[in-house]
């Protein structure tokens, strides 16, 4: 799969860019900040998704600062000729993909396509080749080289080395040749030396050894006489049972039943018990079913009701016209309350009022009124003085005609002045009439809305007093009929009429319904008593034609037979239940002819077991003490703990020996599957490497070797060297053929561009030379882009993509 063509929208500095690609190589030069590093990471970022914006992922997503458009395409040239566009934009996780195969677009899983079962990881750790990882290679100790190299085999074979190696360290934390402080070494030295002290016990093994035979022996004869004593305990337990069960023996041997020629049969039985039960209660229930009679106060108000009943269920009818009376009555009673309480606060919020004003009417009120100063009182006054200076100044007869107006003036002056002076004085007859002396006219003009309010309160209250003095007399004529007629007592002091009435009623209906029943009950009883005398006759024949059944004279004599019947079952149920009790152990009861003979075999056999239980306790004795001889011959049982010791080291050299063979099994484990997983390949890849290792070093090493799961190189003067005395440079270029090596054997596999990234910049002139003929070399079969700074030699024109100039 060829890369021919990369179509970026925005990705870091390109925006709206296009490159096209020579499908064998392409060196792409230009320098510094030119964007080479960038387009790689187009490639990368196209075929396997964006960074993430996470960490140190977010510095390598290249979103364009100029742009709003994110991503891109790749065309790609498969072996069939056949295009594939691979087209990522910004969206959810790593991008959003889509795939077209020559202009159709197709499900994105096909991408597996283009890039196999690679992930980007695997992708940058085989086909990318940078600074970063070149240079990693000289940081690197004699071990993490070669682990390094011998990766480039297979991949994700370096984690799998590097986990060898953590279990062959792993094991060598547990146990080395020479070591002093591993666990394993401490106990294997442990073991000398308590093996070493337990030698020294050998002088008291022999006592050791007569002591424990002697404890066999007796524990041999403890063993055989407990084997004796078992059959004895059971022979007892089973002569102590018989013995229990002895009593129930002899009373199953002592019931015997008789055999009765006649048997009631249960269906007779039960109808004769069923009649006997009717007959007895029969006899007990009486015929009547009285209701307590009346007294004579309740007949008394019963023939009350009879003789008023017209005029009483009138009452009844018209109790609520009563109930209603009471309650307008109540309500009148509070209502003149409340107009009495503000008649109280009428008189206290106006302390000039008094209980005989009356309103005033319109004309005196006007009277009393000041009339609005209209008129000049001073105009007369004016006049006259007018009139005097103009007769002193005027000849007659004009001045005898002002001298007149004068004198006319004057009087009336005086007239008005005499009138204002009465009316000041208020001499109003009706004032005093009404209640309204000695206040002043201002007072009696402010008291009349509260003389008028006072006035409406006193006709409301006589009115209410009226309405209640009305219905007093209604409820005392109710009252006088309710005695009349009994219902209510004369002794009665509370006017709650109704309830009376109520309670009344409530014991006549009573009383009414027991006269009623008593004359129903005196019918119904006498057809009871007809009914009772019948059944009783019947019940009798029955009970005579059962006992007359079984030819028995008497009802008695059907009782005892049945009696005993029942003694006679009883006796055998007993016998049944004696027999399932005793069991097994019946037969062996029957061989005794009486107690006294099972209690002579069972006290042999009790002395039998004494007499083996005492032998027992007497070798038990024994036994404890040869164990306590035997704890003795060592002092402070230092014997056993070294022992114990001995047993506890070896459980612990096991358990660490298992551990460390099962790492370092592990670890070999791990490189030989390795080596089985790459053997195919191997060869090939290795005399791939070899050829471009030689060519790499101008020919002065010409043979690459595996030696006890190590790399050594053989120089043109078949000189052999381990991977660590190589210079760092001749290093580099080894592990470069590796990789490149690998990538070549895998080709069938996956074809995807080999990217370099100024990755020889440490490299000279020559060595850089030959890196571009390998590339060349390479290019046969995998496509190869390179990126520099420096500009090339000795490459064709146009496979050479020139960045200068480009801008953002």
């Amino acid at each position: 799969m060829k890369l021919v063509k990369a179509k970026i929208y925005g990705f870091g500095k390109w925006v709206d860019q296009e490159f096209d690609f020579k499908s064998d190589y392409q060196v792409i030069f230009g320098s510094n900040e030119a964007g080479k590093t960038t387009l790689l990471n187009f490639i990368k970022s196209i075929l396997f998704g964006f960074a993430s914006g996470r960490g140190e992922n977010k510095f390598l997503q290249y979103k364009p600062k100029n742009s709003s458009k994110y991503g891109g395409e790749l065309e790609f040239l498969s072996d069939d000729q056949s295009h594939w566009l691979v087209k990522r934009i910004e969206g959810k996780g790593d991008g959003e993909l889509s795939l077209f195969h020559d202009g159709q677009h197709v499900p994105d899983s096909l991408i597996k396509e283009i890039v196999g079962s690679f992930t980007k990881d695997d992708f940058e750790n085989t086909h990318v080749f940078d600074d970063k990882n070149i240079f990693s290679i000289y940081g690197l100790d004699e071990n993490q080289l070669e682990t390094e190299i011998m990766s480039v085999g297979a991949v994700g074979s370096k984690e799998w080395l590097a986990t060898a190696d953590k279990f062959n360290q792993a094991a060598e934390t547990i146990y080395k040749k020479r070591g002093q402080k591993q666990p394993l070494v401490a106990k294997l030295k442990e073991r000398d030396d308590l093996l070493a002290e337990k030698a020294e016990f050998d002088n008291q093994q022999v006592a050791y050894k007569r002591v424990t035979e002697q404890l066999a022996k007796t524990q041999n004869d403890f063993d055989t006489n407990e084997k004796l004593l078992e059959p004895i305990s059971k022979k007892e337990n089973g002569l102590r049972n018989l013995d229990k069960k002895w009593v129930r023996y002899e009373q199953f041997q002592m019931a015997s039943p008789v055999d009765e020629e006649v048997q009631i049969s249960s269906e007779d039985w039960e109808n004769f018990l069923t009649d006997n039960q009717e007959l007895s209660t029969l006899a007990e229930t009486s015929t009547t079913s009285r209701v307590a009679t009346l007294n004579n106060v309740e007949k008394a108000i019963l023939e009350n009701y009879r003789q008023h009943q017209k005029r009483l269920d009138y009452i009844r009818n018209q109790k609520f016209e009563l109930q209603n009376l009471q309650f307008h009555r109540d309500d009148m009673k509070a209502k003149l309350l409340k107009v009495d309480a503000q008649v109280d606060q009428l008189f206290k919020d106006n302390p000039q009022l008094s209980e005989d004003m009356q309103p005033l009417t319109s004309q005196e009120l006007e009277d009393i009124t000041p009339e609005p100063n209209t008129k000049n009182y001073n105009l007369p006054l004016i006049i006259t003085i007018a009139a005097v200076i103009l007769m002193f100044v005027t000849s007659n007869p004009l001045k005898m005609i002002f001298a007149v107006v004068a004198i006319a003036c004057g009087v009336w002056y005086w007239y008005q002045g005499r009138n204002k002076k009465l009316e000041s004085d208020g001499n109003f007859p009706f004032l005093q009439q009404k209640g309204y002396l000695n206040l002043t006219r201002e007072n009696i003009l402010n008291l009349q809305s509260t003389v008028i309010q006072l006035a409406n309160f006193r006709t409301s209250q006589k009115s209410l007093v009226d309405g209640i003095d009305a219905i007093e007399v209604d409820l005392n004529k109710w009252r006088n009929i309710l005695i009349e007629l009994n219902v209510l007592d004369k002794s009665y002091k509370k006017d709650n009429y109704n309830e009376q009435i109520e309670k009344y009623f409530s014991n006549l209906d009573q009383i009414k319904a027991r006269a009623d029943l008593n004359e129903q009950n005196e019918s119904a009883t006498q057809k009871m008593t007809d009914n009772r005398n019948q059944r009783l006759q019947t019940i009798n024949e029955e009970i005579n034609q059962i006992v007359a059944k079984y030819q028995l004279p008497s009802v008695e004599s059907f009782v005892q037979l049945h009696t005993r019947q029942v003694r006679n079952q009883s006796t055998l149920n007993q016998i049944k239940q004696d027999k399932a009790f005793l069991g097994d152990d019946l037969s062996n009861l029957q061989q005794y002819s009486n107690h006294d003979a099972l209690i002579n075999d069972l006290n042999q056999v009790v002395a039998q077991k004494t007499e083996l239980t005492e032998k027992n306790n007497q070798l038990s004795r024994q036994m404890g003490s040869l164990k306590e001889q035997m704890q003795q011959i060592f002092d402070n049982k230092q014997y056993q703990k070294v022992v114990d010791q001995l047993a506890q080291n070896k459980t612990d050299i096991i358990e660490y020996y298992d551990d460390w063979l099962a790492k370092k099994l592990a670890s070999q484990w791990i490189k030989e599957m390795l080596n089985i997983a790459t053997e195919n390949r191997y060869p090939k890849m290795i005399a791939q490497a070899t050829q471009y290792f030689s060519l790499l070093t101008n020919k002065n090493y010409n043979r690459i070797d595996f030696k006890n799961n190590s790399i050594v190189v053989w120089s043109t003067n078949k000189n052999q060297f381990d991977v660590h005395e190589l210079s760092q440079a001749t290093t580099v270029q080894l592990y470069l053929s590796l990789r490149l090596a690998f990538v070549t054997e895998i080709s069938d596999l996956i074809k995807l561009p080999i990217l370099i990234d100024d990755a020889f910049v440490d490299f000279d002139i020559t060595r850089t030379d030959n890196v571009l003929k390998l590339i060349k070399k390479i290019a046969q079969t995998n496509q190869v882009i390179y990126v520099t700074a420096q500009e090339p030699t000795d490459v064709a024109y146009d496979h050479i993509l020139n960045l200068e100039g480009e801008n953002k």
